[in-house]
């Protein structure tokens, strides 16, 4: 509704800046779109297919794990709605640059564009609220990325509301034009922001301070003699963490079940794991000392 209200506004009321944040809103509207399909997707638990390609009904791999590939489709929506955002942004930019080079034709902005960017301001705040509030309910870290996002386009309407004020009564015909190319190349850096997240989601990046500080946390535990390895990945917002830990041989099975539980509470509280995968390995000091103990065999 925003984004029709603006785009109708901006035509009537011959302003770039108000059209180009009519798109900025539209590609707000594509990318929470594609989320919805993502996510609705990704939490289909009794689907009998994943994108089109059917699964046998006694599969090899585990619900669990059939589970978490699902996720995985929200970050490749995501994607997808980078593109379109980088798209969007470039048509504004070429269509500002364009109405810069032809001042002669441009018309002076009138108060109804001041009208359109007035009121997609305060609807934009109704949406940033309801977002961070849901957000913070629900834990939710794609509706608090959402809300940061809601606030940026707040920012950008507000701007636009002023610019369309100094341009009506300064008669500075060239300002909605530059205006316009400054909200597209803000599209554009959104866009490539949403990309490079995702790819690096899709390669299996996590940020190396984030699996040392894991890593340390893990050593802090108890009966916890080494971390050999610690790896991580995301799966779509879900932080996946696989470990490899030396412990003592002559440990209980019970004992090595309350130190994985450690483990996992620690790292699910202090960083919101969502699976920690934990392999444990006898530490092969503790068997030289054993055998020292009984003495050389004979």
């Amino acid at each position: 509704m925003i984004t029709g209200i603006e785009y109708w506004l901006a035509i009537i009321g011959h302003s770039q800046a108000l059209r180009a944040d009519a798109l900025n809103n539209l590609s707000g509207v594509i990318s929470t779109g594609v989320l919805i399909i993502g996510l609705r997707e990704a939490t289909n638990i009794d689907d009998d297919d994943i994108i089109g390609k059917h699964l046998p009904v006694q599969g090899v791999r585990s619900q669990n794990t059939l589970q978490l590939s699902r996720f995985r489709l929200e970050t490749i929506f995501t994607l997808l709605t980078s593109f379109i955002m980088v798209l969007i942004s470039l048509q504004i930019i070429i269509s500002g640059i364009t109405g810069l080079f032809h001042l002669e034709n441009n018309v002076t902005p009138n108060l109804l564009s001041a009208v359109g960017a007035f009121v997609a301001t305060l609807m934009m705040l109704v949406v940033y609220f309801i977002n961070l509030r849901f957000g913070k309910k629900l834990e939710n870290a794609s509706l608090l990325a959402a809300s940061k996002d809601s606030l940026g386009d707040v920012v950008t309407s507000l701007g636009t509301m002023i610019t369309v004020l100094v341009s009506f009564f300064l008669h500075l015909n060239w300002l909605d034009s530059t205006v316009s190319i400054a909200i597209g190349l803000f599209i554009l850096w959104q866009g490539l922001q949403v990309f490079q997240e995702c790819t690096l989601n899709l390669a299996d990046y996590v940020d190396p301070q984030l699996e040392a500080d894991m890593k340390k946390t893990v050593e802090t535990v108890k009966h916890v003699h080494q971390v050999m390895d610690l790896s991580s990945r995301y799966s779509g917002n879900l932080l996946i963490v696989d470990i490899f830990i030396m412990v003592n041989p002559n440990a209980s099975i019970w004992e090595i079940y309350n130190v994985n539980e450690k483990i996992e509470n620690r790292l699910h509280q202090k960083f919101n794991t969502y699976d920690v995968t934990i392999t444990v390995i006898p530490d092969p000091t503790e068997l030289k000392k054993k055998q020292a103990k009984k003495g050389p065999s004979i």
